[in-house]
């Protein structure tokens, strides 16, 4: 079988900042002896709704391996454009930060849900669009080698098979999904094992091979009771979520609300706060899939 993490065309490799795209971005080290070729780009765009630990993790993955990673985060405006259907247009930028700089206060998030006047949901998931595709759009188009497409490398395991099928060998905008570890059958275990023999790891709980913290902290597309248990042991991360949607619910009235199934995230908090021992830890299995990734 092919060496799925060799690359030898133009290649972005998306790193969500969580254990399994760090895994895989180590085998395609691995498989170019350490260097990787000048071809493919490693971007991680922060949506600044990250946990400090993975910022944390990010960083130190460049620095204990060697590799340049590409920090990115999308800015947006609204203009009035009476051409347009709804009387508005966007304007983005995507710019690259770094470390010391990355928004850490879901600035970026915020913009685009005021400048969007609503709040995204399962249906509508412009957060991942905006922010993370589009952004790494962006970013790559500036280059001669890009100009035409390239390869994105997504950290999606063999055991999330209903997502790695819809997913393997798709396109979205100038990009053609690529997944090397479901290709390899890698499991969430393989992922745990390799970082149990490290010596440094995500500061972030790993609850039977996933994390349910990482990524954007309280995602509307993690379950309920997931984000419940959350709320429990951090009230302070529904604060923001709450002000969101409390920023929206004068102007939209249900569009201000991130799930139409679930409670609002303040009463969320209320629950989670008064009734938490209720709950079992993370054990719920409703959580939706997300381009992001673990």
């Amino acid at each position: 079988m092919t060496n799925p993490y060799f690359i030898d065309e133009p290649s972005i490799i998306s790193f969500s900042g969580g254990r399994t795209s760090a895994y895989m971005l180590w085998r395609v080290l691995q498989a170019h002896d350490g260097v990787l070729p000048d071809c493919v780009k490693v971007l991680f765009a922060n949506t600044g709704k990250e946990m400090p630990e993975t910022l944390d993790f990010v960083r130190n993955c460049g620095e204990q391996w060697g590799v340049d990673i590409v920090w990115l985060e999308r800015s947006v405006r609204s203009e009035v454009d009476e051409t347009k259907k709804y009387g508005k247009t966007y304007k983005y930028e995507t710019k690259v930060v770094n470390y010391e700089t990355a928004s850490r206060s879901g600035e970026p998030f915020a913009q685009l849900i005021a400048a969007r006047a609503y709040a995204p949901n399962a249906v509508a998931r412009f957060c991942t669009v905006d922010l993370k595709i589009r952004a790494i759009e962006q970013y790559c188009v500036q280059f001669e080698d890009f100009e035409d497409g390239w390869q994105a490398l997504i950290g999606i395991r063999a055991d999330e098979e209903r997502r790695a099928a819809k997913m393997h060998g798709t396109k979205e905008g100038k990009q053609d999904r690529f997944l090397p570890l479901w290709l390899d059958g890698v499991t969430r275990f393989d992922v745990s094992d390799f970082w149990n023999a490290q010596n440094f790891d995500l500061g972030l709980p790993n609850i039977g091979g996933t994390t349910p913290f990482g990524n954007c902290d309280l995602c509307f597309l993690k379950g309920h009771t997931r984000k419940l248990s959350i709320i429990r042991e951090r009230p302070d991360l529904a604060d923001w979520w709450i002000e969101q949607e409390a920023s929206l619910s004068k102007q939209v009235g249900s569009a201000a609300y991130f799930r139409a199934d679930q409670p609002s995230y303040a009463t969320m908090k209320m629950i989670a706060t008064d009734q938490g021992n209720l709950f079992d830890k993370f054990d719920d299995d409703d959580s939706m899939s997300c381009f992001c990734g673990d």
